[in-house]
């Protein structure tokens, strides 16, 4: 009786923030899942417009995660609550807030690229400002250490968010699994081949971030006026507008895995990211699975993704002198930005892989699902699961209203 036996697989609703490198995040993830039958996934993307009405409420646009909170929820409402799923992924804790009430009735997967904490040490120049010691730094210490222990599963895109965890909100480590931020390799198949040699052009710098100033462009035309535009090339993609400068070339209108940004990655020589603040930036992975040699800085987890001297060069933030030596150094030393590609390239496939990455994901979910299920009483209701050979139509027409209307972001 094998052939009557049908092999079921949970909706899982993926709560997702739409903001600068975490649109990029969802749109690999979608892909990988498209070809990845052990869930059948609910698109949840929660973006973060300047206008509406929660928008012209203080208490909301000051603080992200109850704006992004509330967005989510009702982007949750939208799709039947909490209970139409089997488990319930949460991306990030800008989201996150009303975690605990669905993990009443659901298992809830928090993913984040950092914690509050994390976020409170690096946000200075995202112009956030934490009032440590305070009364309200402890009542939101207190919420969150609720919110994360109400998770059945935590996953952290780095070493840098998982010690959080454990050091500031008293979180076990068996129970948090890193997944890094993954790149579909298939599109940068261009960087595991050696990368021509140059001959009478200038070496080519990329630089990619959407906060301009945030993540360094400013530092990095200061180092082309001190002489690096003599011998160099400056690529930028961003959202934000950029002085007009010699040898600088300036792109606004270029999104997640573009093609039109892929050849940029390409053709260039050297990635450079001297970001002031940042958790964990997804261009890292991007620019070493293009195989190119990376210059970033020491904040966040970057130096954890980048490992200074085998996949790139590591400097101090706002350090113009050491950023300007570092370019040069690259672009002198030909046969050490093929060294370093060539590790980045390693670094890439063994850790940046989406496809590799989405499945330790779905490993998370699913010890997230049996752990809940057994530290609770479960009631007589549980959704029912689908079966694959119905997986590619949700037998629910809600799910389809809410697939269609929450899934901004193109499938796969």
């Amino acid at each position: 009786m094998d052939f009557l036996r049908t092999t079921h697989v949970p909706r899982v609703g993926f709560i997702m923030e739409q903001t600068l490198g975490h649109v990029t995040y969802t749109q690999n993830l979608q892909a990988a899942f498209a070809s990845n039958e052990r869930l059948a996934p609910v698109w949840m993307p929660v973006p973060f417009p300047a206008h509406g009405l929660l928008d012209r409420v203080p208490a909301v646009t000051a603080n992200w995660a109850v704006r992004g909170s509330l967005r989510a929820y009702a982007a949750l409402r939208s799709c039947g609550g909490a209970r139409r799923f089997d488990a319930l992924v949460f991306h990030t804790s800008t989201v996150s807030l009303a975690a605990p009430l669905a993990a009443r009735t659901t298992p809830v997967i928090l993913s984040l690229d950092a914690t509050p904490v994390n976020f409170d040490r690096v946000g200075t120049h995202y112009g956030h400002r934490a009032r440590l010691g305070s009364g309200a730094e402890r009542v939101k210490q207190a919420i969150w250490r609720h919110v994360l222990h109400s998770a059945a599963g935590l996953t952290t895109w780095s070493q840098w968010a998982k010690d959080s965890l454990r050091d500031d909100y008293g979180i076990d480590p068996e129970r948090v699994t890193v997944v890094a931020p993954g790149v579909d390799l298939a599109l940068f198949a261009f960087g595991a081949r050696p990368r021509p040699s140059i001959d009478d052009r200038k070496v080519r710098i990329l630089f990619v971030g959407g906060d301009f100033e945030r993540k360094g462009g400013a530092l990095l035309l200061a180092c082309m006026r001190a002489g690096l535009a003599e011998r160099c090339e400056l690529y930028v993609v961003t959202r934000d507008p950029v002085p007009a400068a010699p040898k600088v070339h300036v792109y606004h209108d270029l999104g997640p895995n573009d093609p039109r940004l892929l050849a940029l990655y390409r053709d260039v020589d050297i990635f450079a990211l001297p970001t002031y603040a940042d958790c964990l930036a997804v261009v890292l992975a991007e620019a070493m699975a293009a195989g190119l040699p990376v210059v970033t800085t020491t904040v966040g987890a970057q130096p954890e993704a980048v490992q200074h001297g085998r996949c790139g060069i590591i400097v101090p933030p706002g350090d113009e002198v050491a950023l300007g030596r570092a370019l040069s150094r690259l672009a002198d030393d030909p046969l050490l930005r093929q060294a370093l590609g060539r590790e980045g390239r390693a670094t890439a496939e063994a850790r940046f892989d989406a496809r590799a990455n989405a499945a330790r994901l779905a490993n998370v979910v699913d010890q997230g699902i049996e752990r809940w299920r057994r530290t609770r009483v479960l009631g007589p209701r549980r959704p029912a699961a689908v079966s694959r050979s119905r997986r590619a139509r949700p037998v629910d027409p809600d799910f389809e209203r809410c697939e269609f209307h929450a899934a901004g972001v193109p499938r796969g």
